[in-house]
């Protein structure tokens, strides 16, 4: 029974070992720019640790904050100074700056509803590794984030004067030749967010 089970961990470390020594291999062999398109399985293998990492770190917490109009109108200042230059004014993730980004700028106002307060505060606090997505929470005050999911969870629900003046804002920002967002993002949970 020892010899089995001795031959068993023999054959299970080469495997691993095989497995490793392959992904040194073959790992610098493919396209890691951000303007590559990923394979199907590359997409679908980081969404999903990127979306159970999340989870399993985030607060399972609402937001302590009330949706009053003055926390919205607060959050929506944050979001414009900290976010619309990504995301866009009116969370639709339109590319004010002319880059490519792999995974595609999240787009808010479609994406974000299906993440929880915590989820949200979890991202924006610590940003995600390798996504672009900046981390804000040692330099900014949690009731400042707290007010950016305000905001975030508003946009979905925008009225058109809203819209207009958002638009307006988003024609004084900075902004190189527009490229159309990706429909696919690791922070859209699998949904298209087109």
């Amino acid at each position: 029974m020892m010899r089995v089970l001795a031959g068993i961990v023999v054959v299970v470390c080469a495997c691993a070992i095989a497995a490793a020594g392959a992904l040194v291999v073959i790992a610098p062999q493919l396209n890691f720019t951000a303007r590559a398109t990923p394979s199907w399985l590359e997409t679908r293998l980081a969404g999903y640790v990127l979306r159970r990492a999340v989870r399993n770190h985030a607060a399972a917490q609402p937001n302590p904050l009330p949706a009053t109009a003055e926390n919205i109108k607060a959050g929506e200042h944050e979001y414009l100074e900290h976010c619309a230059v990504c995301h866009a004014p009116d969370g639709s993730a339109r590319d004010l700056l002319g880059a490519d980004f792999f995974p595609p700028i999240a787009r808010l106002a479609r994406g974000a509803p299906s993440w929880s307060d915590g989820e949200l505060y979890y991202i924006i606090a610590n940003g995600i590794r390798y996504t672009g997505m900046p981390g804000f929470g040692q330099r900014h005050d949690p009731g400042e984030i707290w007010k950016m999911i305000l905001w975030i969870r508003h946009l979905p629900h925008l009225t058109a004067q809203e819209k207009a003046e958002l638009n307006q804002r988003g024609e004084c920002m900075p902004q190189h030749e527009q490229h159309s967002p990706a429909p696919l993002s690791y922070f859209s949970r699998g949904k298209r967010l087109a």
